[in-house]
């Protein structure tokens, strides 16, 4: 995440102390699918983004909420084993799970981000079982969500954060198997990402060209970044 977009984040979230109401008025609706969409082609700093922007804009409800304050903590927590998983590079998604926490009951869309969150968090410090656990528990939360109604996507599904997450401990055996579910269940330029840089990681580059070439289908909406990267790949694939 870029260093003004992080810093936007902190000061805007920081500021966000009002008890959101349960319900979100429709014209929220909208935004949700907007940062959902961001996601799935492939930019989640643009729908972090735009979530802050409608925090900022919009009476505060929980579904925003949960929304704003997950997205904010994954970027956090995944980023973090890039500076080696320590408190001050946690913060941020520590204070997202302090803020989520009231969100929601223990079986809650709330209650299933702040348990991705602590397996990101686990991950980032290069703790394997522990993040297993917590991946498990998001997993059991996701089911009992579903069967009330519809499944939880924030900050990810849980096969999407569960490949994110093996592919962050160097199981890529398991990020694939999980991007592969992820498919199954829809296509997305991000996903098809996923999939190709866990095969490549195993040596599979024939595959990992195939999905590649799916993140450039014309018809697909994809984020500038990783289009130059699918691009970038693809130069080096046979014909």
């Amino acid at each position: 995440m870029s260093a003004p977009l992080g810093l936007a984040l902190v000061l805007t979230m920081r500021a966000f102390t009002v008890q959101p109401v349960d319900r979100c008025d429709p014209v929220v609706a909208p935004t949700l699918d907007a940062a959902r969409r961001d996601v799935e082609r492939g930019d989640i700093d643009a729908a972090a983004e735009r979530l802050r922007l409608a925090v900022t804009g919009a009476p505060a409800c929980v579904d925003l909420s949960i929304a704003a304050w997950s997205t904010r903590g994954w970027i956090a927590a995944t980023a973090a084993g890039d500076r080696g998983g320590t408190a001050d590079a946690l913060a941020d998604a520590t204070r997202a799970r302090e803020v989520l926490g009231p969100l929601g009951s223990p079986a809650s869309p709330a209650a299933y981000a702040i348990a991705l969150l602590r397996a990101a968090a686990a991950a980032a410090q290069e703790e394997r079982e522990e993040m297993v656990v917590w991946i498990e528990h998001a997993r059991e939360l996701s089911r009992r969500v579903t069967a009330g109604g519809d499944a939880p996507h924030w900050p990810l599904s849980i096969d999407w954060a569960e490949g994110e997450l093996w592919h962050q401990v160097d199981d890529f055996e398991q990020a694939e198997a999980s991007f592969m579910r992820v498919l199954a269940a829809g296509e997305s330029p991000a996903a098809w990402r996923g999939l190709a840089r866990a095969r490549d990681r195993r040596g599979n580059r024939r595959g990992a060209c195939d999905a590649y070439r799916r993140v450039l289908d014309p018809a697909a909406d994809v984020a500038p970044a990783l289009a130059a990267e699918a691009r970038g790949y693809v130069l080096v694939c046979a014909p």
